[in-house]
């Protein structure tokens, strides 16, 4: 009876670290990221990347972060050939000028923040 417990402790463990150590690599972006207007104040973000981590409530665990403007969550919205794509709704507190650059950071646990500069396109 006690080798039992041990073996299936052993195994929940194994079974718990399993993704742990799988989402330890480090996460690469499949390109540029792409900002485009939606009107004066909100902008959307896309990116394609390695599948980023999760947290323990299933959302995503990375985060964005653009100087001055207010970043929601990412959500993934589909896939690039291997790559999934990531987007977020960018919200300003003063207008945004489409043309003009932004400075994008990727902040994903466990590794160094992923820093692009980004133009933003105007809406189609």
């Amino acid at each position: 009876m006690l080798r039992t417990r041990t073996a299936l402790a052993a195994s929940l463990l194994a079974a718990a670290l399993a993704p742990a150590a799988a989402s330890a690599a480090p996460v690469h972006l499949g390109g540029q990221p792409t900002l485009r207007q939606v009107d004066a104040h909100h902008a959307q973000l896309r990116f394609a990347a390695d599948r980023l981590p999760r947290g323990a409530g299933g959302a995503v665990a990375a985060r964005v972060r653009i100087a001055g403007q207010r970043v929601g969550a990412l959500h993934a919205t589909g896939r690039h050939g291997r790559d999934v794509v990531y987007s977020a709704r960018v919200t300003a507190p003063a207008s945004l000028r489409a043309g003009a650059k932004y400075t994008v950071r990727i902040e994903v646990p466990g590794q160094a923040a992923l820093v692009r500069l980004v133009k933003l396109h105007p809406a189609s």
